[in-house]
């Protein structure tokens, strides 16, 4: 048996090499529509790539982008190279004839070869989308499915386009599973993914603002996603989040497939309820066929029980039983800075929400500061900037001030120009001005922090784009181990 990989080195997306039956390039090239030459006839290909720095013997490139340079002199010495390309490029003499595959459409042929890859395997894939949950809800139906499958699935939040190549070769024959996220920050996002994958069973987690400085409005961000039915062919299982109304307001007029539906709306088929906080973990029940299952979720929010919930509906259509994926919901290990609760000094408790900020999950971190804290416990809320939201930028952060208000948290600390505008929002909703503190950098806001904090408070931080002085912030008031 051969061995077929797409892992480019400097990112081990897949974990390792995987085991594969051979692909003749001969077969490769009738897939997309070409008379094999017959130097092609017997020729193994070890990989398949989109970037040329990682060409190496027994390959084929598909060259997508139109900006990259080539230069057939730097090919030449790899044994069994080969090129498609839709245009002319330098030093194409110094290759053998038969390594250059010229097309009409290099973008048309590729999707013909991730066509004929997928369907080598007869497989369920999971498409995985949503503003918020992906990758939680995908890392939860992982943990169901991994005791009884083998698994290939996107790794942590690497999802964009650029990595689905690498993930679709990762599947071979060992596989029984894929877990792939779709995400979606333009247009055209949904369905490249899809034309990789060919999912068979969606899900939709919630839908808010977030990425959408690259639509004209809210509305084609919403299309972009209500795309991933089409992707399913518009048959196979379409699971949604029956409480969202942007998921509501999409047309399912054509999708013929089978809908489940999941939320605290009495008529979804996964109804949930009586969600309760407690310690660092979720409690809730879900009624499904008129049975009711309690279940337990480690990680704080109401968010989670939904994540959780997306992932018990989808273990059941692969097979799983429902008593089976509640119980190892339960040992789930919940993600880093995703409402990580920390131990702090002096009794401080420091939630790490980090990971991304959007609204919705703004919305929903701060919804659930409030519900675990104590009466006697003040809230703080130490928020960064909110990422790509274009248009809705002015009116997101005026909302977040006036949410503050409405939930009654008790101290806002804000950190970057932009998110002044939260401070100013929050005191037009009547928060205290005294209450609201700003800082540009770490050391001065440590210093604040050293002399504010008081035992048994609660402090939440939130930002998007990666800013480092959160994690410095949180790696110095954690408690010494």
């Amino acid at each position: 048996m051969h061995t077929i990989y797409c892992i480019y080195p400097s990112q081990n997306l897949t974990g390792g090499i995987s085991s594969l039956r051979t692909l003749f390039l001969k077969d490769i090239l009738t897939s997309m529509g070409i008379r094999p030459y017959k130097a092609h006839r017997g020729v193994s290909i070890s990989e398949v790539i989109h970037n040329k720095s990682y060409a190496g013997h027994n390959t084929l490139y598909f060259q997508l982008r139109k900006r990259t340079v080539l230069d057939g002199k730097k090919y030449k010495d790899y044994d069994d190279f080969y090129i498609v390309t839709d245009a002319p490029f330098v030093n194409m003499d110094k290759l053998k004839p038969e390594q250059i595959i010229m097309v009409d459409d290099v973008v048309r042929s590729f999707f013909k070869f991730t066509s004929y890859y997928r369907h080598l395997f007869n497989i369920p894939i999971v498409a995985v989308t949503g503003t918020c949950g992906k990758t939680t809800t995908k890392e939860m139906l992982k943990h169901i499915l991994q005791k009884d499958f083998t698994v290939q699935a996107t790794i942590s939040n690497q999802n964009t386009g650029y990595f689905n190549l690498p993930y679709l070769m990762g599947i071979d024959d060992e596989t029984d599973i894929a877990i792939i996220e779709t995400a979606v920050s333009g247009y055209g996002h949904m369905m490249e993914t899809c034309k990789h994958f060919f999912p068979n069973i969606g899900i939709i987690t919630m839908i808010d603002v977030d990425h959408t400085d690259n639509f004209p409005s809210f509305r084609d961000y919403i299309a972009e996603k209500e795309n991933l039915m089409k992707g399913l062919n518009n048959k196979g299982t379409l699971i949604i989040n029956v409480d969202d109304p942007n998921i509501l307001s999409m047309n399912f007029s054509k999708y013929k497939g089978k809908i489940v539906t999941y939320g605290k709306s009495k008529n979804a088929d996964f109804n949930i309820t009586d969600i309760l906080f407690n310690e660092s973990k979720m409690h809730f029940k879900v009624n499904y066929k008129g049975k009711l299952y309690n279940g337990v979720v480690p990680g704080m929010g109401e968010h989670n029980v939904y994540n959780a919930t997306a992932s018990i509906a989808a273990a059941i259509e692969v097979g799983i039983n429902i008593n089976t994926a509640i119980k190892r919901l339960a040992s789930f290990h919940h993600l880093n800075s995703r409402f990580q609760i920390i131990e702090g000094r002096n009794q401080v408790t420091i939630i790490d929400d980090t990971w991304k900020s959007n609204p919705a999950s703004l919305k929903n971190g701060l919804s659930s500061l409030k519900k675990m804290s104590l009466p006697t416990q003040r809230t703080i809320a130490v928020l960064g900037r909110m990422a790509a939201l274009g248009i809705y930028a002015a009116e997101e952060y005026a909302k977040a001030g006036r949410l503050l208000k409405e939930l009654g948290i008790d101290i806002l600390i804000t950190k970057g120009f932009i998110t002044k505008d939260i401070g100013r929002a929050a005191i037009h909703a009547g928060m205290k001005k005294e209450n609201i503190y700003h800082f540009s950098q770490a050391e001065e806001m440590k210093a604040f922090l050293d002399s504010f904090l008081q035992p048994n408070d609660l402090l939440y931080f939130k930002t998007g784009g990666n800013d480092g002085v959160f994690d410095e912030i949180i790696q110095y008031l954690k408690k010494d181990i």
